[in-house]
């Protein structure tokens, strides 16, 4: 059986950093990441692109976008309009995981898509862990403010529903969570 292990946070708060951390240990991110932007992400984002991209396309179809300040209720991601992703989303993990012992999926939209992804990892038998990353909600608005010019409230708001969803659609999953601070003073520990 192979393990999924599930990067989860908000935009800016290590969530490529712990990625890429991931896979210096042997943890397999794919073959087809999206590319470093300079300024951006300079050492890359850690990010499949297919399973990225039908994150982007199952958050559209329901009215949302990653910034949406809206919630997405985990009833829904688990309903009748979530369905149509789902054998998609299934042959793309099966894909990158078959003979892998284990494979990173990063992308924060993981963090509000979670219910949706945990019936992938079911029907598939993979064995699934969390690692979530936390930064400080000031620090991600600054970031957030620099890369897309958003104002502080919607940023912090943005972060808690991450972190929230983050949380709460973890239960159950070992999980870990990982200070932005720690991991950037202490990366060997």
């Amino acid at each position: 059986m192979s393990r999924v292990v599930v990067v989860l946070g908000m935009h800016r708060s290590g969530t490529s950093a712990l990625t890429r951390g991931l896979h210096v240990l042997g943890v397999d991110s794919g073959g087809r990441l999206l590319p470093a932007i300079h300024g951006v992400n300079d050492k890359g984002f850690w990010e499949d692109a297919d399973i990225g991209a039908l994150n982007i396309q199952l958050m559209s179809s329901l009215g949302h976008t990653w910034d949406s300040l809206a919630s997405i209720e985990p009833s829904i991601l688990t309903a009748s309009q979530a369905e149509p992703f789902l054998d998609r989303a299934c042959a793309i993990v099966e894909e990158k995981t078959h003979g892998v012992p284990a494979f990173a999926i990063k992308d924060p939209r993981m963090s509000r898509l979670l219910p949706f992804w945990r019936e992938v990892f079911q029907r598939l038998q993979l064995s699934a862990s969390c690692v979530i990353a936390l930064r400080n909600p000031l620090a991600v608005a600054s970031s957030l403010e620099r890369r897309d010019g958003f104002d502080v409230v919607k940023s912090v708001y943005l972060w808690l529903l991450h972190m929230h969803r983050a949380v709460d659609d973890s239960q159950g999953l070992p999980r870990l969570i990982v200070p932005y601070d720690d991991l950037l003073t202490y990366p060997y520990e």
